[in-house]
């Protein structure tokens, strides 16, 4: 498999700290900075199952 993208492993980045801390963006509606992380692994998630061909769930 090809090397994951830079700004999926910041995503992941974002969705880790903010399973353990709260971030200056963050407010109790939510945070935009963890929505954007979210749509960014989403993404390529979606990507990935399309490229290769994989049933969701599989991995």
């Amino acid at each position: 498999m090809p090397e994951i993208p830079f700004a999926v492993v910041l995503a992941s980045y974002c969705v880790e700290y903010h399973d353990r801390n709260e971030c200056s963006d963050c407010t109790p509606e939510g945070c935009p900075r963890l929505e954007d992380a979210g749509l960014t692994l989403d993404k390529f998630r979606a990507e990935r199952l399309e490229r290769y061909r994989l049933r969701k769930g599989s991995l």
